[in-house]
């Protein structure tokens, strides 16, 4: 009998220190990485002439989508749409300046949702626009440097230039500098003692908005001489697709603002400089990644923490004539995403993705069961199980011009944009249907073609349906 007692004794302590163990799970962390202007040019996704080690390590272990697409193509209105879980029509934030809260004063960002559960929640770099951060969001945010990038702040330095004298710096630096002279060194080193720095017994929300490879492609000298004839790896549609409006492209606006970029034509000579440079960004950007996660991993909190990863929006280099982004096409709203989750193991898909699904995804990947009711995203944890789920049928994006708005809807083989009149948006401006079944970019609008019309309204339906446009 007494031997029964003890046996059940030992049995009974034994099972109550299991379910305490259940019951109370270490929170996971989150690392949240957003990069500036990077489009799918790295090694983890068969750019094998980019020199990006650490993202391509992260993503050896990581969910890494390949079909993943942005709701805007430029900085703050995409921002504003993944930090919100909102498409852009529901922020109404089209520019860079217009803070969240002049448009949506009770919004519940990503981070504020995980700020009121109790984690440390902390940004730097650029996560929010610069200049227009959300303190609401946060416990701390620092989002400088201001200067953008460069060792000899010459992007706000006036030079006198041929075409207009007001024009920043050069478009590209590569000073023979420690990495913590550019700005991304910096930010990461804020970063750095942000993670040394959190209480152990807390979870944390970091943001790192890292600048490169955004304008100007400013990088220590060591990641430019990583690079001997970039150009040769890039293949440039020569001009926009025939036929279709001016408006559908930027006619490269923002490189232009930088001294000698002249108005009209870009020499392939300075094409190739720039390029260069990006790629050069992209080397110096991701060693700054590498630190981050280094020191996440001597701390012993990788374990138990969730690393999100991707690019605002895409970029143009020299595809179609123009350069940057701000359009509906492919290089401007294709993005890397890679998430990566401590009990998950490595993945890749081709399923569908937008970052407005970031939002709804990491709460389920954090644990928790419910978000904000009014989130246009769909989690994507789904895919760590069976990569070949099909989570959504279509990806969407919008951005206006003078007198024209448009909306896109992406599905796995088609684009279609439908440019309306903004005073009357039932009027139609211009329509554009793309046939992008293998691998294929936009190169011919085949919108109205007979063949196509089954195509051309089903992308009409699901636009109006999800965008009611």
């Amino acid at each position: 009998m007494r031997l029964s007692f003890l046996f059940f004794l030992v049995l009974w302590a034994f099972i109550g220190c299991e379910s305490v163990h259940k019951k109370t799970p270490r929170p996971y962390n989150v690392l949240f990485l957003v990069i500036d202007d990077l489009r799918p040019e790295l090694g983890a996704y068969g750019a094998d002439h980019i020199v990006s080690p650490s993202i391509d390590a992260l993503a050896a272990k990581s969910l890494v989508f390949e079909k993943a697409y942005c709701q805007a193509p430029i900085c703050s209105p995409s921002r504003m749409s993944f930090l919100t879980g909102l498409r852009p029509h529901e922020t109404g934030i089209n520019n860079n300046d217009t803070p969240l809260r002049d448009k949506l004063p009770g919004a519940v960002t990503l981070p504020q949702f995980f700020k009121e559960r109790g984690y440390q929640t902390e940004a730097y770099g650029k996560v929010f626009h610069q200049g227009i951060g959300d303190p609401l969001s946060w416990n701390y945010y620092q989002d400088g440097p201001k200067q953008r990038s460069t060792y000899h702040f010459e992007e706000n330095v006036k030079i006198n230039d041929p075409w207009d004298g007001s024009k920043r710096g050069r478009p590209y630096e590569y000073a023979d500098v420690h990495d913590s002279l550019y700005t991304d060194g910096i930010i990461a080193n804020r970063a750095i003692r942000a993670l040394r720095r959190f209480e152990q017994d807390k979870p944390f929300f970091l943001a790192v908005g890292l600048l490169k490879p955004h304008l100007p492609f400013n990088a220590p000298k060591k990641y430019w001489d990583l690079y001997k004839n970039p150009v040769r790896h890039l293949d440039r549609p020569p001009g926009y697709p025939p036929g279709v409006p001016r408006y559908v492209g930027t006619n490269a606006g923002e490189l232009r603002k930088y001294h000698d970029i002249p108005r009209g034509p870009i020499a392939a000579s300075k094409g190739d400089t720039l390029v260069h440079g990006y790629f050069a960004c992209i080397s110096y950007m991701d060693a700054q990644v590498g630190r981050i996660l280094s020191e996440l991993e001597q701390l012993g909190k990788s374990e138990s923490t969730i690393v999100v990863l991707f690019g605002d929006h895409g970029y143009k280099l020299g595809e179609y004539g123009d350069w940057c982004k701000n359009t509906h096409y492919d290089y401007d709203t294709r993005v890397p995403l890679i998430l990566h989750h401590p009990d998950k193991a490595g993945q890749r898909t081709s399923s569908l993705a937008e970052l407005v699904d970031v939002y709804p995804t990491l709460i389920e990947a954090a644990g928790f069961k419910d978000g904000p009711a009014q989130l246009a995203g769909k989690s994507l944890m789904p895919l760590f199980e069976n990569p070949e789920l099909q989570i959504k049928e279509a990806a969407f994006a919008q951005r206006p011009r003078k007198r024209v708005y448009g909306y896109s809807v992406r599905t796995a083989n088609h684009k279609l944009i439908k440019w309306v009149d903004r005073e009357d948006p039932d009027s139609v401006a211009y329509l554009e249907l793309y046939d992008l079944t293998h691998g294929r970019v936009e190169e011919q609008n085949v919108a109205h073609q007979p063949r196509y019309k089954e195509v051309q309204e089903k992308l009409l339906v699901l636009l109006n349906d999800e965008i009611g446009i």
